[in-house]
């Protein structure tokens, strides 16, 4: 396994019902960790862990959601959405469990994957074993519905997330995808200052085309780049956004499930990254309410892109965390 080749790591797809589901699967153990991604990242996201992991003697699951990279998704339009929630995303995750014939995992999730692994605890908790997120706290479901709108009046660095739910973004992003990639993928110290996360900008003006000749960053090498440019170029971002798309669609269904305020038990860790500017690492402060086994790690020289700029270090926090919750401390 070479983090820069993503040809030399072991793909498999399973059909799904209408969809395909690509996944990367790596070692031999009974031992199972799933790795889930989130925007706009892919599998490949966990490139610097992966062969880490399985040095470690567990074997490695790291998937490709719904219409990212090469996991298909059909055109979800408003109607759809309660079909392709999270809940419904975590269908995917578990079939390709049950095909391989895991019955237990450990869960690990960064961004968006940091919250589909905690709601694999509530939707599916038979299969979860333990959790470490990565920059994404627990937050339980609430007893009502608060809309996006509502929320970024309060979280004003999530408004880009607005933009995101625009048809204006995808064609903006399809259009533009390296310049996008450029602007997104870059270590805390050389973050630009862009429309499209501004807390001013109105929604309507925002574009990624206000950052042209913006460069590479130093996170990626230009194999790197190279590659995440390609797998968007395959289906487009259409899918991958919806996401920025489903948050009340999800609440709503925890709600109608009984999880409000639901706690966790099981073993949990959370890693934050001291510069992240869309997580930042205050948003776990009060985990410890609603995670009663939470182990908390922060990697402090890093921003959102922490699995990659200090890989090393979060590696070493999911060592120790599996060396515990194995018996070997």
């Amino acid at each position: 396994m070479d983090p820069l080749k993503p040809e030399s790591f072991n793909h498999k797809f399973l059909k799904v019902g209408e969809n395909v589901v690509h996944y990367v699967d790596e070692g031999k153990s009974d031992n199972v960790i799933v790795c889930v991604h989130g925007f706009p990242d892919l599998w490949y996201g966990w490139r610097f862990q992966i062969p880490y992991l399985v040095s470690l003697g567990y074997r490695i699951i790291a998937v490709d959601l719904r219409g990212f990279g090469h996991s298909d998704s059909h055109p979800v339009e408003d109607k759809d959405l309660p079909s392709s929630g999270t809940k419904s995303r975590l269908g995917d995750i578990i079939a390709v469990l049950d095909f391989e014939k895991i019955t237990e995992a450990i869960w690990f999730g960064h961004d968006w994957g940091g919250n589909v692994v905690w709601r694999a605890a509530l939707w599916y908790p038979s299969y979860v074993r333990a959790i470490a997120s990565v920059c994404t706290p627990y937050w339980p479901a609430s007893e009502k519905v608060i809309s996006l709108t509502e929320l970024v009046k309060t979280r004003k660095n999530w408004m880009y997330q607005l933009y995101f739910r625009s048809q204006k973004a995808i064609k903006d992003f399809d259009d533009n995808t390296e310049l996008f990639f450029n602007v997104m993928l870059r270590p805390y110290s050389e973050i630009i200052p862009s429309p499209i996360f501004s807390t001013t900008v109105p929604i309507e003006e925002r574009t990624i085309t206000s950052s042209i000749g913006v460069q590479r960053s130093s996170l990626l090498s230009q194999p790197e780049l190279d590659y995440y440019v390609s797998e968007y170029s395959r289906n487009g971002f259409a899918a991958p956004l919806v996401m920025y798309r489903i948050q009340e669609i999800d609440a709503q269904q925890e709600i109608d499930a009984g999880f409000v305020d639901k706690k966790l038990e099981i073993p949990c860790l959370m890693i934050t990254a001291g510069h992240d500017r869309t997580l930042p690492k205050s948003f776990a402060d009060n985990m410890g309410n609603f995670v009663t086994n939470l182990t908390l790690a922060d990697v402090e020289e890093a921003g959102h892109w922490v699995l990659v700029e200090q890989h090393a270090e979060v590696n070493g926090h999911l060592g120790k965390f599996l060396k515990h919750l194995d018996g070997n401390n």
